[in-house]
């Protein structure tokens, strides 16, 4: 059995490995979702080279969170966040909707193994590309951070049908505009839509964090690169119906990867006092 502070190491030390790492999802051949198309999922590796390690990584994401087999680590990071009011802009491109900040934008940082990681921006998949214990939710958002040498950290964030969360009433308009907008998405270089985003008030996705699992594991789209540093919050949070379904107008279909074999990685999970888990441990 791996001990909490080795496995810290051995998180520390892949994660070091990961450097000048590409965004994924740009510049490349275009991909898609639906099982057993030509650039489905299982197909991605065979789009082009730079795609290779979608079918040949041995740490890739997404996984199944098994909560029995997590290994408490109480000395993991707090990733204790302030994130300042940003504009930005939602970008469709046919597979993805994701929301990059304006270049430059200081939106704020989170420490991850005594490292600093700028927010970059933020992305969602419906349904979830993470499951625990088996359960997948109808909306996971990835919250992109990027330190100065180009390595990534991730807050995954999944969602339950529930009440409306004040962070997406503060996107229905874009959201909308978004919807409207018929880009022709396929082919080679195929189109994008953006649509801006005033001023966005990000204090909801600051909340206390808590609890979390890490692992160290990879882009869930091409090039799938690895050394990413996962961490998925161990409370589900609330999204409303329609808030999900203007989350899903603009997109053809699920966007979710499959899941990937876990290959021996260490799963560790953070539980400060006074912290909420929607899971039996």
């Amino acid at each position: 059995m791996v001990s909490p502070r080795a496995a810290l190491g051995l998180l520390v030390a892949a994660s070091a490995l990961a450097v000048a790492l590409s965004d994924g999802g740009g510049g490349g051949p275009v991909f898609g979702y639906k099982a057993g198309a030509p650039d489905g999922p299982e197909n991605w590796a065979k789009l082009s080279p730079e795609y290779k390690l979608c079918g040949q990584g041995k740490q890739q994401s997404p996984i199944d969170i098994v909560t029995k087999l997590a290994v408490p680590n109480p000395n993991l990071d707090t990733l204790n966040r302030t994130y300042a009011a940003a504009t930005g802009t939602l970008i469709n491109d046919g597979h993805d909707i994701t929301l990059k900040f304006e270049d430059g934008a200081k939106v704020g940082t989170v420490m991850v193994g005594g490292k600093a990681y700028q927010f970059e921006k933020l992305h969602w998949h419906s349904p979830s590309d993470h499951t625990i214990n088996g359960e997948r939710f109808p909306l996971e958002l990835h919250l992109v951070h990027k330190s100065a040498d180009g390595q990534l950290a991730v807050i995954g964030v999944l969602y339950k049908l529930g009440a409306p969360d004040s962070f997406y009433h503060q996107l229905k308009g874009a959201l909308s505009e978004l919807a409207r907008d018929k880009c022709h998405f396929a082919g080679g270089g195929g189109e994008e839509s953006h649509v801006a985003v005033p001023l966005l008030h990000l204090r909801s996705l600051q909340k206390r964090t808590g609890s979390y699992f890490r692992y160290v594991g990879s882009l869930t789209v091409p090039p799938c690169t690895e050394g990413v540093v996962w961490n998925v919050l161990g409370k589900v949070r609330q999204i409303s119906k329609e808030q999900l379904q203007l989350l899903t107008a603009p997109l053809p279909g699920g966007d979710n990867r499959p899941l990937q074999p876990i290959n021996g990685r260490a799963v560790q999970f953070y539980n400060p006092p006074n912290s909420t888990i929607s899971f039996q441990m």
